[in-house]
């Protein structure tokens, strides 16, 4: 058995962070019931009812009443095929029968019943972070697909055994893969019900079970065990256990599901899907979290990093890194899959994919800034064009989501921020400059292509008001101890931010809030970053940052920004001071988005 020293969930969690898509999940009956949804049987003993009104017959009392009245009157079991070809003679009227069944009526949608519940929504934030991909239910119901589609996921439907052959391999199921093992209900003729239908599956889903109860862990909630000989056949006939295997139930298992559960060395969770799968899908965020919390694993990146940039020839390791994580996050299902979240639950999803979005792209920041920091122009095309790949997405659909589809931008502002703020620490200014201008985005809402720094600013990416200032924290924990001690690590961020914010006015982009030292008295508050750069050109065309071409090398477009700007940020201050309705009096630098 499972130890059980560690709460289920978070045995469990830990196994889908260390296996991410390692686990499928088999789902029953149970798991729909706190939405409001009819058993296989309530459905069937309600059709019979209907049979039996057009008869003019009556039902005896007692669950089992409807079953027994019809197999008495037609002398055979009933069957959802025959039911329904009783009740209609054509395919659309027996959906439309079913469609009563499963779908709420605008009473039912008001109070919320036959949607997606905790359970299913737990799932669907699991398939979209990467760590799901496999679901296989018994329920005709479509719960789990409406919670995918919520979270912006296209998942793979497979109605039918015929639906096998065409499927796409299950390690590439990246939007999810959705198994109605006993038929959907738009799909009348698909539906098993009966000891007959139930007794064994087609020779393709027998196939399919068989990969899965042996190439995956279990996590199966709902079930009962007792009335799927078939099922029951291919988890005996699975001679291995290659990860765990839980089954959450609030009742005690059935003997089928006990012998089952010990064949399978598995863990029995005395819980319901809708507790078990949610605290789940609650410890895998609150560890990714705790492991991003963790330095470790950067400092050891890092230290890698440093020995193989110091070696002559290629640094080959280091290469396949940054283009693994590149590509990782180029295809991660925050980024790939459309959004449509609810209203209320907008806010809470934001902040869940921002943290995942931080832990996820901390190993490709770090990694970017060593190599911005010591390397050189070989080792720049390491990362280099992942900030334009990054940078470009398509827009997601559903009211009220533009906050999330910005998110899927986060990699690339990360990126951007922690190599350019190596470049400019290390006073590689031709590097520094190719970054703010070269990389290339579309602005989807004004369809204007810009350099990428244009639209990759905190604010407009993260979407929050202390975006910029969150930024500066992701990052300085990379710099601190490993490439610059603070104070160099805070100019540099003050530097290469200000200059990004030339660029972002220089596209006629609002500046949003930026997280930089401020100084000076009422009508006239300057960045220190803004009067670093009258320093710099001072040396006129003959800067490195000219004469790579920033904001095309011309003197005079850079100067004409740079007062634009600051007054901007004037602006801003006064705004911010206005609305404390208090005199405000300073004597030294200060950040304005810190002010209250």
């Amino acid at each position: 058995m499972v130890d059980q020293s560690t709460e289920p969930h978070v045995k469990l969690a830990l196994g889908l962070r260390a296996v991410p898509g390692g686990y499928a999940v088999l789902l029953g009956a149970g798991a729909s019931v706190s939405a409001g949804m009819p058993s296989a049987w309530d459905v069937q003993c309600d059709l019979i009812r209907q049979i039996a009104r057009a008869e003019g017959a009556e039902i005896p009392d007692g669950n089992d009443g409807p079953y027994d009245w019809y197999v008495e009157r037609f002398e055979r079991d009933p069957a959802y095929d025959t039911l329904l070809a009783g009740l209609s003679g054509t395919t659309s009227g027996r959906q439309a029968l079913l469609r009563s069944f499963f779908e709420p009526d605008e009473t039912e949608r008001e109070q919320g019943i036959k949607q997606p519940a905790d359970a299913h929504r737990a799932l669907a934030r699991l398939v979209a972070d990467g760590y799901i991909r496999v679901i296989i239910t018994l329920n005709f119901d479509h719960l789990i697909e409406d919670a995918l589609r919520e979270a912006g996921l296209r998942p793979t439907i497979i109605r039918r055994p015929s639906d096998l052959a065409g499927m796409i391999p299950l390690h590439a199921q990246r939007q999810g893969v959705v198994v109605h093992l006993h038929g959907d209900y738009l799909d009348p003729d698909s539906m098993r019900n009966t000891p007959e239908e139930l007794k064994e599956y087609e020779q393709e889903v027998d196939k399919f079970l068989n990969q899965v109860f042996d190439e995956y862990g279990l996590i199966i909630a709902g079930w009962s065990a007792k009335y799927d000989p078939a099922l029951v056949n291919a988890l005996k006939r699975c001679p291995t256990c290659r990860f765990d295997t839980y089954w959450a139930d609030p009742y005690p298992l059935s003997d089928a599901a006990t012998e089952l559960l010990e064949q399978r060395q598995g863990a029995y969770v005395p819980a319901d899907a809708d507790r078990f799968l949610t605290r789940t899908a609650d410890a895998v965020t609150a560890l990714a979290e705790r492991n991003r919390a963790n330095p470790q694993n950067i400092a050891t990146a890092i230290a890698t990093a440093k020995r193989e940039l110091s070696n002559d020839g290629p640094a080959i390791n280091l290469h396949d890194t940054l283009r693994r994580e590149a590509a990782r996050l180029a295809d991660h299902p925050l980024r790939t899959a459309t959004t449509n979240v609810p209203q209320p639950e907008l806010e809470a999803e934001h902040e869940r994919r921002l943290t995942e979005w931080e832990a996820e792209t901390e190993t490709l920041a770090a990694l970017a800034a060593v190599t911005a920091y010591w390397g050189n122009d070989t080792t720049d095309r390491y990362w280099f064009a992942d900030v334009e790949r990054l940078a470009t997405i398509t827009w997601g659909t559903g009211a009220g989501q533009r906050a999330l589809n910005d998110l899927r931008r986060a990699p690339a502002t990360l990126l951007l921020h922690s190599a350019g703020v190596a470049a400019v620490a290390a006073e590689r200014w031709p590097l520094a400059a190719r970054l703010l201008t070269g990389p290339r985005a579309e602005d989807i809402m004004r369809r204007a292509d810009m350099p990428a720094a244009a639209l990759l600013g905190p604010e407009t990416v993260l979407g929050l008001r202390t975006s910029a200032a969150r930024v500066h924290g992701c990052l300085k924990p990379i710099f601190t101890g490993h490439m610059a001690n603070e104070n160099a690590f805070t100019e540099a961020w003050e530097r290469f931010e200000y200059l990004r914010l030339l660029v972002q006015e220089d596209a006629e982009n609002y500046i949003s809030t930026p997280h930089l030292l401020v100084t000076g008295m009422r009508g006239d508050y300057r960045p220190l970053a803004s009067q670093w750069l009258d320093r710099e050109l001072a040396q006129g065309d003959q800067h490195e940052l000219l004469s790579a071409g920033f904001l095309g090398g011309d003197l005079e477009r850079i100067i004409a920004t740079q007062k634009t700007v600051d007054s901007h940020i004037t602006e801003w201050v006064e705004r911010n001071d206005a609305n404390t309705l208090r005199m405000i009096n300073r004597s030294a630098p200060f950040y304005p988005d810190e002010q209250s």
